[in-house]
């Protein structure tokens, strides 16, 4: 087994990062420490509010600062590039073009994971900007999986909680699950930082972590 470098573009937000990286860690199944996968952060909590710039509330594109992210580590080495942070994927394919590296899309890997399970229907709880955006919405219904949202009343609230959890403030897990007795995919990765361990919910974290170890783990 040789595994291969892996880049990280973090910092949106910086817990959802740490939390990724933690998830990352205990995934991996080692003797010893030099067996970890050696791993490259580009953490960015500077780049330009996400959602405020898809849902026309402010003028500044976070693209260029990916962009030289995405560079950056391909420069230094790294030979594909995960993203914990899930209305970034907007951005996705101006950003895979930019580079000659892969670069794991997350909403798919998620759509997978979903599907092989069987599921035709998910409660989203996710950004307004990925709302708005629909790459998920788009990703889901390809595949035959019908996606609900919050309705208004309740997705402010949770933008409140997505907010707070950026800002550091401690937020109870059970904020999210009243929201849906469906299935519920944690389509923004502030979410997954508060999140517990429960079978209707399903970690976009988790699975990006998953895949990031499938992509930089080669077999000889």
């Amino acid at each position: 087994m040789r595994k291969t470098l892996l880049g990280i573009i973090g910092g949106m937000g910086t817990q959802a990062t740490a939390c990724f990286y933690e998830k990352l860690h205990s995934m991996q199944n080692v003797t010893k420490e030099q067996e970890y996968l050696d791993v490259l952060l580009y953490s960015i909590p500077s780049t330009p509010d996400r959602t405020a710039y898809i849902t026309g509330q402010s003028p500044e594109s976070p693209l260029e600062h990916l962009i030289k992210a995405a560079k950056t580590l391909e420069t230094a080495g790294a030979a594909c590039i995960a993203i914990p942070c899930v209305t970034s994927h907007y951005f996705y394919e101006d950003l895979k073009n930019a580079v000659s590296i892969p670069i794991l899309n997350m909403l798919d890997e998620t759509v997978d994971f979903v599907a092989e399970k069987g599921i035709k229907k998910i409660c989203l709880l996710a950004t307004d900007g990925t709302i708005k955006g629909r790459a998920f919405h788009t990703a889901f219904n390809k595949r035959g999986i019908e996606v609900i949202v919050p309705p208004d009343d309740e997705q402010h609230k949770l933008m409140t909680v997505i907010y707070d959890i950026k800002r550091g403030v401690e937020v109870a897990p059970d904020a999210l699950y009243s929201m849906s007795e469906d299935i519920i995919v944690l389509g923004c990765t502030e979410l997954c930082v508060i999140a517990d361990e429960r079978p209707n919910v399903i970690n976009t974290l988790d699975v990006l972590a998953a895949s990031a170890l499938r992509q930089a783990c080669c077999r000889d």
